[in-house]
C-alpha cells in the first residue's frame, strides 16, 4: 500500500470527472458531501443497461467509472468544492486479484491510496508490490504531481 498527496487538486479533479484518464477502473463506492451527504454504492445493476451496454459491461461487479462519471461530476459541479470526496476503484485481474486506488478529498487535502487484495492467500508480495509500482506509474504516466506520503 502506498498513499500519495496529490498538488494539483483542480487539475486533477479536472483528470477524474471529465477525462478518460480513470475509465479503465470501476467504482467499489463514493462518499460525497456537498449541500447533503451522498454515500453511493458501486453494485451495477445490470437490468438497468441497455443491450450493447450489458453485453460489454454486463458480467461487471461494480460499476464501470466511464459509466458512472458523469453523474459524479453533475453531483459536484459547483461553485463550492465538496467537503469530502472518498471514492474507491476496483480493478480485477485475470487471476482474480484485486487492485484499489482510494481518491480522497477531505480538508483541502487530496490524497491516492493503491490498495491490493490477493484472490488467495500467499506470503508473497510480489503482485502487491507489482499493483503499487503500475499505481505509481498511472499517475506519473498522466502528469499527476503526487508526493509519496
Amino acid at each position: 500500500m502506498k498513499c500519495y498527496r496529490i498538488e494539483d487538486v483542480k487539475e486533477f479533479m479536472e483528470l477524474l470527472l471529465l477525462k478518460e484518464v480513470f475509465d479503465k477502473f470501476c467504482m467499489g463506492s463514493m462518499e460525497l458531501k456537498t449541500l447533503v451527504s451522498f454515500s453511493v454504492k458501486g453494485n451495477l445493476l445490470s437490468d438497468w443497461l441497455d443491450e450493447e451496454a450489458k453485453e460489454r459491461y454486463g458480467m461487471s461487479e461494480y460499476v464501470p467509472w466511464k459509466l458512472f462519471r458523469p453523474t459524479a461530476f453533475s453531483l459536484i459541479r459547483g461553485k463550492q468544492t465538496p467537503t469530502v470526496l472518498r471514492i474507491q476503484f476496483v480493478h480485477y485481474m485475470d487471476n482474480g486479484d484485486c487492485g484499489g486506488l482510494r481518491i480522497q478529498f477531505e480538508n483541502g487535502e487530496l490524497t491516492c491510496m493503491s490498495s491490493f487484495t490477493a484472490a488467495e492467500f500467499s506470503l508473497e508480495r510480489n503482485a502487491e508490490q507489482m499493483w503499487d509500482e503500475n499505481c505509481y506509474y498511472f499517475l506519473k504516466k498522466n502528469n499527476i504531481l503526487a508526493t509519496e506520503l
